[in-house]
């Protein structure tokens, strides 16, 4: 009875130690094929911050663009197709809709050619499984304090 007891446990020690070495090279797997920047951007996004040119959080303050896009669901597919859903908030004019994007200038900024209209191009700053950080150049505002590059931070929407 001995016998068995202690080959039970043997057993299952050794059903533990494959567990864990089966778990462990699947994470080495994943730190040797990281996701790509399109697999990345494929997500639901949300804007969570805008900062302007000299990094401070803009976002709580009530200017219209910004209180609109706010509540916008962006959503970016691995075929390169997007669509905007408008929140609460409409945007006048609407930025809802849809398109295509893709990666360009080496992976340095995201094109987003919508079904009608003008592609809208954003440097590409940072990604990552739940942060996306996107560049846009405001010129010709009439006021040389608004003219510059505004980052914004959009979020991976958890209520997808």
């Amino acid at each position: 009875m001995k016998k068995n007891i202690l080959f039970g446990k043997f057993m299952l020690l050794f059903l533990l130690l494959s567990t864990f070495t089966a778990c462990k090279k699947d994470k080495a797997d994943e730190e040797q094929n990281p996701p790509t920047k399109t697999e990345l951007l494929s997500n639901t996004w949300r804007v969570s911050d805008v900062k302007d040119q000299s990094g401070n959080s803009i976002i709580a303050l009530p200017i219209p663009m910004i209180v609109c896009l706010k509540d916008n669901v962006f959503t970016m597919e691995t075929d390169n197709t997007y669509t905007i859903d408008e929140g609460e908030v409409e945007c006048d004019p609407s930025t809802a809709g849809s398109g295509n994007w893709e990666l360009t200038d080496d992976d340095t900024k995201i094109k987003f050619t919508p079904e009608s209209g003008e592609p809208l191009i954003f440097n590409l700053i940072s990604v990552n499984t739940t942060t996306l950080e996107i560049g846009y150049e405001i010129t010709g505002t009439g006021n040389p304090d608004y003219d510059g590059v505004y980052t914004i931070v959009l979020t991976k929407n958890q209520e997808v």
